[in-house]
């Protein structure tokens, strides 16, 4: 009869309990893996961003957790809400974002990429580093050097638009870039439809709106204006492409597409008889 000391009992019962661990793990594994292989496919959506800076706004819809976050967007801020019918669904979020100045662009990809709750999300993002304008062509643009840096850090302006600081344009240093316009930037992406748009062009905007044929219609279209004149220029541009005005605040503008009127609304809007 072999002897068999104590140690050898040790050995033996620990790789019995690591093959039941391991073949239990297996199983959850395999399990798993038939589930995922017939996933309940969520609504692709598309949010556009230009004029991200060094962070982007709606980089969160991204995450699985996003849901949770714009409920709480929506408590703080009307701008930032989304509709009710997105939030009771799990859409699949893909963020295009458009930077124009190398140095924040630069800054924005770092920045997303150190941010570990984003990291995991990185293939639903796409960087652009371009400058939108009304049309496709060379273009000056200015970076704030002065006394006002520290106050506009990282702000610059189109030459075509409103100089964003009227003291700060003798303390800037231009250099020159390639603009496209917005039509030109939608379709390079092949993109057929965008949820979210969002326009931070610096002044710019309502050349860019008048120019846009508005061939893709954004579901909600949120832009940035930088005096008053803008802001009624830029509202009258969504109204007249069938936007609704549903929230605004101190320097931004949001509309909403409006949904076809029921047959019923259409007849009763005829002359009266």
């Amino acid at each position: 009869m072999r002897w068999t000391s104590g140690r050898d009992v040790y050995n033996k019962t620990k790789r019995d309990i690591k093959t039941v661990v391991l073949r239990c793990l297996s199983q959850i594994k395999g399990r798993s893996t038939r589930r995922k292989r017939h996933p309940v496919e969520a609504p692709r959506r598309i949010f556009v961003e230009i004029g991200t800076g060094q962070r982007a706004e709606w980089t969160y819809l991204i995450r699985e957790d996003w849901q949770d976050i714009a409920r709480r967007k929506n408590r703080t801020d009307r701008l930032r809400a989304l509709p009710d019918s997105w939030l009771s669904e799990p859409g699949n979020w893909h963020g295009y974002l458009v930077e124009a100045h190398p140095r924040n662009f630069s800054a924005l990809v770092e920045k997303t990429v150190a941010d570990d709750k984003l990291r995991p999300f990185l293939h639903r993002l796409t960087f652009i580093n371009a400058a939108i304008s009304s049309t496709s062509q060379w273009t000056t643009m200015g970076l704030e050097t002065g006394i006002f840096k520290g106050f506009f850090v990282n702000r610059y302006t189109l030459r075509e638009s409103r100089p964003f600081h009227p003291s700060a344009v003798d303390n800037t240093v231009e250099f020159g870039l390639f603009t496209v316009s917005l039509e030109t930037l939608l379709s390079a992406l092949g993109l057929e439809q965008i949820d979210l748009l969002r326009l931070d062009v610096e002044g710019a905007e309502v050349p860019i709106l008048e120019a846009y044929p508005f061939h893709i219609q954004p579901h909600l279209l949120s832009v940035e204006y930088h005096s008053t004149a803008g802001k009624t220029r830029v509202r009258h541009l969504l109204e007249k492409h069938g936007y609704q005005i549903d929230a605004q605040n101190v320097e931004e503008l949001r509309g909403q597409i409006k949904r076809n009127a029921p047959a019923s609304e259409k007849q009763n809007d005829g002359p009266n008889h």
